[in-house]
């Protein structure tokens, strides 16, 4: 979804600025549409505000709003030593930033289905769907991708949008930086004797966050972050005994919880692109980084590359000249993003640390300082709208300009 972003913003930038660009996309594995009828999908992202602005102005998000989205207006963390609302948790509210919300779960396939509704109808793109890519090659002023059917697609800037197992990073021999968490993420939808009030919750436990995230047809989705040995148990544990673990594990902040899904689990890694840009290409969202879902910020990380590579190249080719593969003009666009996205992996590196450890006396002083940033006012309101994308050197596109 972040690639197809970033095709809508450059074709909207462009117009804009009264310069066409002409863009091909290759993907093998376009979206196909989903009745209503069909159940909610069990993996969602929280967009930031920051981002649903980026999808409106791609005219993405007019598509995204008729769906099945939920906002939440409020969110509460805290360790496991102590309560929602007490000396060691922290909650934000949209009403105390002016904000009517803090963000918005949706499900990722129907961002990416609007996406590609999007893209599919502009002029200037043209879709290449029926083979992958099997070779790069390098020309004096291009790159050639040979599809596996033996089609060459020249390009004077290539763009590698296609996630943690990028293709375009490998073939191209950038490194990564990875390390394992040793953790494995729990995913499911699950029914609440209590209702979730458009809050997402989220609790630190020994062994890795779990989350409540709203959803809009009253149930919440959780996301439980656990060591790998626990989530292989609790994949294999009968529904009775994993409603009950996962109510113990979340406090019994909204009473008794039952899944109505299936469980699906994946690993999570640090990883993160020694560069991100090179002579003829750019890297962009999971190509160039993978982060800890317990902030939930992978998909606004994202969406933030697609803006600021869109709104770098726009702003170069004002110039007939300009070459928007030229290594200098694209180095813009890394030094922009890269700095930005190691703060927040730094962060969330330092609270998996913190709370995500055996080490119960960091739990325990990490639980302290969220309840003293909670009672600093200006430290917190900070945070916050650094969170949902509302301070920092963001895109335009990004702060509504």
């Amino acid at each position: 979804m972040v690639g197809l972003t970033c095709a809508a913003l450059l074709t909207q930038l462009g117009v804009e600025a009264g310069r066409a660009f002409s863009i091909g996309i290759v993907e093998t594995a376009p979206p196909v549409p989903v009745p209503s009828s069909v159940d909610i999908e069990l993996r969602v992202s929280a967009l930031s505000p920051a981002s649903r602005t980026v999808l409106q102005f791609s005219g993405i998000w007019p598509t995204i709003v008729g769906t099945r989205i939920s906002p939440y207006r409020r969110m509460c963390v805290w360790q496991a030593d102590g309560a929602a609302g007490t000396a060691r948790s922290i909650s934000f509210d949209a009403a105390e930033l002016g904000e009517p919300d803090l963000g918005h779960i949706v499900e990722n396939g129907v961002i990416r289905r609007a996406a590609w509704e999007r893209v599919n109808a502009l002029h200037n793109v043209t879709l290449y769907l029926t083979s992958p890519p099997a070779a790069l090659h390098e020309e004096t002023d291009a790159l050639v991708v040979i599809l596996e059917n033996g089609q060459r697609l020249r390009t004077r800037l290539l763009v590698g949008a296609d996630g943690v197992r990028s293709w375009v990073r490998q073939a191209l021999g950038v490194r990564t930086r990875e390390r394992e968490y040793g953790q494995r993420a729990i995913v499911a939808h699950v029914e609440s004797e209590r209702s979730h009030r458009e809050t997402a919750w989220q609790r630190f436990i020994p062994g890795g966050p779990v989350a409540l995230l709203p959803l809009d047809d009253g149930r919440s989705s959780v996301v439980w972050s656990c060591s790998n040995a626990t989530a292989t148990e609790l994949m294999a544990a009968d529904k009775k005994i994993f409603d009950q673990r996962l109510t113990l594990a979340t406090d019994q902040i909204l009473g008794s919880l039952a899944a109505t899904t299936a469980l699906i689990d994946f690993p999570l890694k640090f990883a993160h692109a020694e560069r991100y840009t090179g002579r003829r290409y750019a890297l962009i969202g999971d190509a160039a980084h993978r982060v800890h879902p317990l902030a939930g910020q992978g998909a606004n990380l994202g969406l933030l590359d697609a803006a600021a590579l869109a709104e770098t190249l726009t702003a170069q080719q004002q110039s007939l000249a300009a070459d928007p593969g030229d290594p200098l003009i694209l180095r813009r666009y890394e030094r922009w993003r890269k700095g930005d996205n190691l703060l927040t992996m730094g962060m969330l590196d330092l609270l998996h640390q913190l709370f995500g450890g055996a080490w119960v006396p960091a739990a325990r002083l990490g639980g302290l300082g969220l309840g003293i940033v909670n009672r600093l006012a200006p430290v917190k309101r900070r945070l916050a709208l650094h969170a949902i994308g509302r301070s920092g050197d963001l895109p335009a596109v990004a702060r509504g300009c």
